[in-house]
């Protein structure tokens, strides 16, 4: 993957882990207080009389649905008196319920223990992604190694387009003088055994090893291929698309 697409899709990553967690704790602040506000219901609901007293806490625990609040939330009074709010925890004694007074469930939580409890399975798989990403924006792009396709024959020597020679053995060098001679450069398989070996009745088996041979070193050190026609002739490819020079 190319360093450009990688960063853009590592910051993509990274600010959906970013707002992810943010909704999270967002979302878990809205269960709190529903929860809250749920269990006040039916506390208040409950009530046979209207007063509260040390009962009303542990009735209004006990219709909490999150468990880490049942330790923890508590009822405040909210006295309205001379257009003044006063709050006050609810202990011991009764309080009368009048209609100036208003009832509410909290809890004393920081924003980290809220983070904590909230559900970051999908930030945390993003912010997994977002580092496997940033393995690969980060890594160093590998250079791929330029082949040239130019071959030129200079003094009896193929040169490659960077003037490194191939090293070719007489019989392999004779084969690609007689591939670029051709004005095709096709050669029939009759051809080649007849101009190399034309004392041999049969060269097939020979022909194919030096074929393979010389494959290997064209093939590796230049863009030039060498096919075969079904068996019966042999083409070196790559050289009508490049200015190959053969010059002796």
């Amino acid at each position: 993957m190319k360093r450009t697409p990688a960063v853009l899709i590592t910051l993509l990553f990274a600010l959906s882990a970013i707002w992810t967690a943010v909704n999270d704790y967002q979302t878990q602040c809205r269960r709190i207080a529903d929860d809250l506000t749920q269990a006040l219901c039916l506390t208040v609901a409950d009530q046979p009389e209207d007063w509260l007293s040390a009962d009303t806490i542990r009735t209004y625990r006990q219709h909490l649905r999150l468990d880490f609040l049942r330790e923890s939330a508590v009822l405040s009074l909210c006295m309205k008196e001379d257009d003044k709010a006063s709050t006050r925890g609810v202990s011991g004694e009764r309080i009368n319920i009048k209609q100036d007074i208003s009832a509410y469930g909290n809890v004393s939580l920081s924003a980290w223990e809220i983070w904590w409890m909230a559900d970051h399975r999908l930030s945390l798989l993003l912010t997994l992604l977002t580092l496997v990403m940033m393995s690969f924006s980060l890594r160093p792009i590998a250079k791929t190694k330029s082949i040239p396709s130019a071959l030129t024959l200079t003094n009896g020597r193929f040169l490659d387009g960077f003037g490194q020679e191939l090293h070719l053995t007489p019989m392999q060098r004779q084969l690609m003088e007689m591939f670029l001679s051709s004005p095709t450069h096709e050669l029939s398989k009759e051809e080649i055994c007849e101009a190399l070996w034309p004392r041999k009745d049969d060269a097939s088996d020979t022909l194919y090893a030096l074929i393979s041979r010389l494959k290997g070193v064209v093939e590796s050190q230049t863009s030039l291929r060498i096919t075969s026609e079904r068996g019966r002739a042999y083409r070196l490819t790559g050289l009508e698309t490049e200015e190959t020079v053969a010059t002796r």
